[in-house]
């Protein structure tokens, strides 16, 4: 132990002679050159700014990796990835599992704070974004390899790629997410028709719900035990609270994404891609004999929870879509204006001009209170002085 010691200590000592030797050995280039400006003294000063400036920026780099350029890429081929074979669960997917949910953990960092402290709106998009990828990957993951002929980067059937475009996307949210604070989006499918596909994405704070069961991923199952007396109070506390608010009280926001399948130009069916994944049974008109009593009320009780889905999905069809297109009123009436986006250098020196002259402002109006405020108190000592004073010398006659 006391070697590991003297080893560490005489490494740490070389790096701090090191540091300096750097920073003297500038300093008498600097003194070299008749410059006082790169003398050993600021030089060291300025090599410890420019060490202390590192950690800073990796520590933001670090605490906000989520927002670093082309990080948004890899989640979501982190999110593709799952349709690669070796990448699949061992579990077959089947129809019992079509509207069961796939959950993904995130949180906000600095950069997706706003000015109240609080998750920026825009940043929920990005986040369903990753979390649509990650269902669709892994509940369609058979039926997308069959249409793009393969499982490589590069594989296409018939020289036609095979995409789910998002059409709509839509976000209500109900209460904030705070600065860091971890949460999860449980994602899955809300509904279909001969067309679109419809998801839902709830952002959940984290430990707020608690699956049953997760039936795709048996390993992630934990022990099965009784819940505690504490545990069980508090899910008899958030079961009244959901009959009370009709919604869990864990749920932050709720986003709604409208998407479509294509091969090429070809729009590919929703309820075709769900039987070539195996997820959905064939028509039953097709194997009416083979479909046994349990199968077709399984079969009932999706179409159920299918037709009922869409009345939720309504907002994003295609009439009420139409409606608000139309409500584009274009060049027939008059605008109140035209403003600069903030991101330019026009609104960049247009806003640090306005900082710095309302700083001033509020600055000067500090002083001149101030000043005033002093002025006051000397007046009144002043006068105390005086009348003390005077006082005195009525005393004295």
């Amino acid at each position: 132990m006391d070697n590991m010691n003297s080893t560490f200590m005489n490494n740490l000592i070389r790096a701090n002679v090191s540091s300096h030797i750097v920073s003297n050995k500038l300093g008498y280039i600097g003194t070299a050159l008749g410059s006082e400006i790169l003398s050993p003294t600021v030089v060291s000063r300025i090599w410890d700014i420019c060490s202390l400036w590192k950690i800073l920026f990796f520590l933001l780099i670090i605490t906000n990796l989520k927002c670093v350029p082309f990080i948004w890429h890899f989640r979501i081929l982190n999110g593709i990835s799952r349709t690669i074979k070796t990448q699949r669960t061992k579990t077959p997917i089947n129809y019992t599992q079509i509207f069961q949910p796939i959950i993904t953990t995130s949180h906000a960092p600095l950069m997706e704070i706003d000015f109240m402290m609080h998750k920026t709106n825009s940043s929920y998009f990005a986040d369903v974004d990753v979390a649509r990828a990650h269902l669709l990957s892994t509940l369609f993951s058979t039926g997308i390899e069959h249409m793009r002929g393969g499982t490589g980067i590069f594989a296409y059937r018939n020289g036609a790629i095979f995409t789910c475009a998002l059409a709509s996307v839509s976000c209500s949210f109900r209460r904030e997410l705070k600065a860091y604070e971890p949460y999860e989006l449980w994602t899955r499918v809300l509904s279909w028709d001969e067309k679109w596909i419809y998801l839902i994405t709830h952002f959940v704070r984290k430990g707020a719900a608690n699956p049953k069961e997760f039936s795709l991923y048996p390993e992630q199952n934990p022990g099965s035990r009784a819940p505690t007396e504490a545990e069980g109070e508090k899910l008899a506390e958030q079961r009244a609270s959901m009959d009370e608010m009709n919604c869990h009280p864990g749920v932050m926001a709720t986003a709604l994404s409208k998407c479509v399948f294509k091969s090429g130009r070809r729009t590919v069916s929703p309820a075709y891609m769900l039987r070539n994944s195996g997820i959905l049974l064939p028509a039953s008109g097709d194997i009416t004999s083979e479909l046994n009593e349990e199968d077709s009320s399984k079969m009932d009780s999706i179409e159920k929870i299918r037709v009922r889905g869409l009345e939720s999905a309504r907002p994003l069809a295609n009439e009420a879509v139409q409606a608000l297109e139309l409500e584009f009123t274009g060049e027939n009436g008059p605008v109140l204006g035209r403003h600069v986006d903030g991101i330019g250098l026009e609104g960049v020196l247009r806003c640090s001009y306005f900082l710095t002259l309302r700083t001033l402002r509020s600055l000067a109006r500090y002083t001149v209170s101030s000043l005033l405020s002093t002025g006051k108190k000397n007046c009144n000592q002043k006068k105390t002085i005086e009348n003390t004073i005077s006082m005195s010398n009525s005393l004295q006659s």
